[in-house]
């Protein structure tokens, strides 16, 4: 069952049984959600997915995930085959604490021997994630780790617009998407639609067609700005730097034509990463951008 957190000024809601996703985040002054919707969320078919991202994919309800122990494609690695952005996204969570605004969570991985805590608070006009990954094992233990939040409409729109903190941005070297070009190496706001304000890049709206698939880099300020002027609205997406210094880009603005989204995603995501190459570029960008991270076993 899905738990609500608020505050004043926000309401949370995660699901335990899937991945301890956010699924939506509602900023109450205006009654806006602030996170994308994925029209899969409902599908609930009978029959057996034909590959981990169609697993995945199916009963995806947008917002935001938790990657581990894979993001990206399905590989094997450790001797298992990890699925399509990891066990931890899809995983059963277990509550251990929960009041009417913070709530602890816990799970388990097969794929790899990491245990995974996760405590969400809201206060204010704010919501802290805090994630720890322990590893259970007395051996070091390599890891991929991804946020995955996607934010979408009524929030943003065509008059809206980001403002990343990085300095560099590195586009896919096979599909880009629409709005920069190939493998592309430049500060964002030379490579992508340029924003209304200084160092801002242009947001799509829904049904422009517009598409878009990179990497940010280079981070300053470990964060980005989302501003909704017609909404009078603007989040800050903030994390630390030391842990994960990059974040991938991505927007989906009703352009995929065939499946998964047959036109039906409005998402525009900035989702914090633990580091990538630029040295291998080549290929699809999501073998080359996500990379290992070793977790050391807890010092006894």
């Amino acid at each position: 069952m899905a738990i609500t957190l608020r505050s004043a000024s926000l309401e949370v809601r995660v699901t335990p049984e899937r991945g301890a996703d956010i699924v939506q985040i509602v900023d109450l002054a205006t009654d806006t959600p602030l996170l994308s919707a994925s029209p899969t969320g409902l599908a609930r078919s009978v029959s057996t997915p034909s590959d981990s991202m169609a697993a995945w994919i199916q009963g995806y309800p947008g917002g935001w995930q938790l990657l581990a122990p894979n993001a990206g494609p399905e590989r094997t690695h450790g001797g298992v085959r990890q699925g399509f952005h990891g066990e931890a996204s899809l995983a059963i969570w277990d509550v251990l604490a929960q009041d009417a605004s913070s709530c602890e969570l816990e799970t388990r991985l097969l794929t790899a021997p990491l245990h995974l805590r996760r405590v969400l608070t809201v206060a204010g006009d704010s919501l802290t994630v805090s994630d720890t990954v322990t590893n259970l094992s007395p051996d070091p233990v390599w890891t991929r780790l991804v946020q995955h939040p996607a934010f979408g409409a009524p929030f943003l729109d065509e008059d809206s617009y980001l403002v990343p903190g990085a300095g560099t941005v590195v586009t896919d070297a096979e599909a880009p998407g629409s709005l920069a070009g190939t493998d592309v190496v430049g500060t964002p706001h030379e490579v992508l639609p340029k924003g209304p304000v200084a160092g801002s890049i242009r947001v799509p709206g829904g049904g422009s067609g517009a598409s878009l698939f990179g990497a940010l880099t280079d981070f300053t300020d470990a964060g980005v700005l989302f501003a909704s002027p017609r909404r009078g609205l603007g989040i800050r997406l903030r994390w630390n730097r030391d842990v994960l210094p990059h974040a991938w880009i991505w927007i989906e603005a009703n352009a995929g034509s065939g499946w998964p989204w047959f036109r039906r995603l409005y998402a525009v995501a900035v989702e914090p990463a633990i580091e990538w190459r630029d040295s291998v570029r080549a290929g699809w960008m999501t073998n080359a951008l996500y990379q290992s991270k070793r977790c050391s076993p807890p010092s006894r």
